[in-house]
């Protein structure tokens, strides 16, 4: 059973627990979401187990629910170690924004670091594959419905040079 922290419509802690799965209406929980490039301006995306509940088969950014007790930078740390094997430190991560789904907010933040795949070491009940993407190939996954989409305008924007 994996517990979170609840969260108002404001994105304040609560002071309540439930387990991830039984957040209340009108409450939520945080999850996170990291857009790992490299630099080659490439994008790490991992693949999702055949097996999976929910989008099996596809391709998506490295996240998911922060537990109970854990910042939204600790979450996201986890995440990338228990998923990816990779070891980040808090300096090395960039939040890009926040935004509320209907029973939770997610954090999107961006690790630019040089990965050698190689060296990942893939969860196996939940990741299946990883490879590193263009911004267009991805672009691309998304057209085909290969990938998730998950925060993805948000990293586009953090992207796009500035007018």
């Amino acid at each position: 059973m994996e517990l979170v922290d609840l969260y108002n419509g404001q994105k304040e802690l609560t002071n309540e627990t439930v387990e991830k799965k039984n957040v209340p209406d009108g409450k939520f929980r945080l999850s996170v979401h990291v857009w790992i490039t490299n630099g080659k301006g490439e994008l790490l995306v991992q693949q999702r187990l055949a097996t999976a509940h929910k989008f099996p088969n596809m391709w998506a950014v490295t996240g998911g629910a922060v537990k109970a007790g854990e910042s939204s930078l600790d979450g996201v740390l986890r995440e990338l170690s228990e998923e990816l094997g990779i070891k980040a430190n808090k300096d090395e991560m960039k939040f890009i924004a926040s935004y509320r789904r209907k029973f939770d907010y997610v954090d999107v933040w961006l690790l630019n670091k040089n990965i050698d795949i190689k060296d990942i070491k893939l969860q196996e009940d939940e990741v299946q594959a990883v490879r590193w993407v263009t911004l267009e190939e991805f672009e691309e996954m998304l057209k085909n419905k290969e990938a998730i989409r998950s925060s993805y305008d948000y990293y586009k924007l953090y992207i796009e040079p500035k007018i």
